[in-house]
């Protein structure tokens, strides 16, 4: 078989899989799957992969960018539900402390909240690079960016 099959099988089945997959809490590291997942390192992985995402968005020409901005896009959304997860390891950061006044568990529902919108739009990213709707993936992979960088400015600590 050649590379390209396997990695059709392989997007195939992760895009079948994610729901299970997230909720049932495994680590997006098989190695590390008894190891509790953190929030910080699921983040920046997370962020990796959107990174690698901008050069196949950008050009949506061939079968293999298609093929591997949805791949980036199905690891983000198991990223984000992860994140939903160990939402509570995050701290108040100090730009957000006056909204939220020491109440972590409203901070803590916010910011789940924009993690799940995160997921959603990468969940319809995934689904318009499988339909190869370009015009659709632009949007959902411009709202994915604007949801992080909304996310980052109110929930990310600047250390």
């Amino acid at each position: 078989m050649t590379s390209a099959v396997h990695r059709r099988a392989f997007l195939a089945a992760t895009t079948l899989a994610v729901p299970s997959l997230a909720f049932a809490g495994v680590s997006a590291d098989a190695n590390r799957a008894n190891e509790p997942m953190d929030f910080g390192k699921l983040m920046k992985q997370a962020n990796r992969h959107l990174k690698s995402m901008r050069t196949p968005m950008r050009s949506l020409e061939s079968e293999d960018q298609w093929e591997t901005a949805a791949f980036y896009a199905n690891q983000i959304t198991i990223l984000l539900a992860q994140c939903i997860e160990v939402a509570d390891q995050v701290h108040i950061p100090p730009q957000s402390e006056a909204k939220y006044e020491n109440n972590k568990a409203k901070f803590v529902t916010d910011l789940r909240l924009s993690l799940t919108a995160g997921a959603s739009a990468s969940i319809e990213l995934s689904k318009a690079l499988w339909l190869k709707d370009e015009q659709a993936a632009k949007q959902f992979y411009s709202q994915l960016k604007r949801v992080r960088n909304d996310g980052h400015s109110e929930f990310q600590d600047d250390d």
